[in-house]
């Protein structure tokens, strides 16, 4: 799950890394579903490093942000570290309560370059047209690391990029989109000069107030409250010929992307094995012995294995009984006893001092937080969300 926050010993993860900072703090609010997978190590920092590149220019420090969520700023520069879905979303809500801009998600994704996404930048600018860096790029996104799935779809005249997120996380759509959609367009116009512009861009939230700024960087009709989110691309700019095609530089390019694929979704699966099996057998959790026999290997494999993940089996299991306290804290009204029980903790002071440790709150307090909306736009439809899970 969350890895480690520096140095080369895993640590414990998330809140829990940095206790008193997160006892200091306020919880913040997080509207994605309990899943496991939320907590898992494995999205790059590429998405925070330009966030806190922002918020710096603006007069804004994110560091104490990130510690709260067990990084700090020199985490964000290491090649091959790795981050969780729960720590990036929290800084992204402080972030945007700190400098009190819901749009701030275009503003992130307007200063990328293709340098910024690292090999898959150098791989976008060395495809032959900007359809095979489209589809480069959407192949290789978790290397830039987007926290949205991608998918393309042919349309009349062009081909369009659907966006759909990871997570039920409403809190958060608007910010992703605006990032994700501004970033490509930037990448695309970095390559093909700043005339460039899509055919459409589609969203299905309600226009915001800060609507104009839409129009502005993407030089093309928005329309919002629609059924999908799509960014359309014509054909005329999709076959146009990029200057910086290079064969050559482009197969040794994609070689190391696809052997760093292969290798991060073996690395990925096994976490997200273990964390299944931990979040099936709870309130008893397996030992790490159990864990390693179930999977043909000594314990010292899972653990180097784990390790090169970021991350340890007491984060893993930490991070699976985090996600279960949340949501059976703030959905609804089980007992805490109770709680307690189901999470594996032999009474109620042993949650206490998780949720604390965690939380920086008491299981109480959690219970009762409101969690407000801190972006521009829902989905179309769909009521704001106040609560959270």
């Amino acid at each position: 799950m969350d890895g480690p926050a520096r140095g080369p010993r895993p640590a414990p993860t998330g809140p829990q890394a940095h206790p008193a900072a997160a006892r200091a703090a306020p919880r913040l609010p997080d509207a994605a579903p309990a899943d496991p997978r939320h907590g898992s190590a494995t999205l790059t920092p590429h998405l925070l490093r330009h966030l806190v590149l922002v918020a710096a220019g603006r007069g804004c420090d994110l560091g104490p942000a990130l510690e709260r969520v067990g990084l700090c700023g020199s985490d964000l520069e290491l090649v091959g570290r790795r981050i969780s879905y729960r720590q990036a979303s929290s800084v992204i809500r402080e972030a945007i309560r700190e400098l009190g801009d819901p749009g701030l998600g275009l503003a992130v994704g307007r200063r990328q370059r293709a340098t910024s996404w690292g090999l898959v930048g150098f791989a976008l600018l060395a495809s032959p047209t900007l359809r095979d860096a489209l589809e480069l790029g959407l192949r290789h996104h978790g290397a830039s690391g987007s926290m949205l799935d991608y998918r393309l779809r042919a349309v009349p005249g062009g081909t369009a990029v659907l966006a759909a997120p990871r997570f039920s996380d409403s809190v958060l759509r608007a910010f992703l989109l605006e990032e994700a959609f501004g970033s490509i367009v930037a990448l695309a116009r970095d390559a093909l000069g700043p005339c460039f512009a899509p055919r459409a861009v589609s969203l299905r939230h309600s226009r915001p107030a800060y609507g104009a700024r839409y129009e502005q960087w993407f030089a093309c009709p928005v329309a919002f409250g629609a059924r999908e989110d799509r960014l359309d691309f014509p054909d005329a700019w999709l076959d146009h010929p990029l200057p910086g095609a290079d064969a050559y530089a482009l197969a040794q390019t994609v070689r190391l992307l696809d052997a760093a694929r292969a290798r991060d979704r073996r690395d990925q699966d096994l976490v997200q094995e273990v964390e299944v099996a931990v979040a099936r057998s709870l309130p008893r959790v397996p030992t790490l012995a159990r864990q390693a026999l179930a999977r043909g290997m000594s314990e010292r494999t899972l653990r180097r294995r784990l390790a090169a993940h970021g991350t340890t089996y007491q984060a893993l299991v930490d991070s699976v009984r985090l996600v279960r306290a949340e949501e059976l804290i703030t959905t609804g009204d089980l007992p805490f006893p109770q709680v307690a029980a189901r999470l594996g903790f032999g009474d109620t002071r042993a949650l206490r001092r998780a949720v604390a440790r965690w939380f920086g709150t008491s299981p109480s307090a959690l219970r009762r937080s409101p969690a407000a909306p801190v972006t521009g736009g829902t989905p179309a439809g769909t009521p704001p969300c106040t609560t959270s899970r």
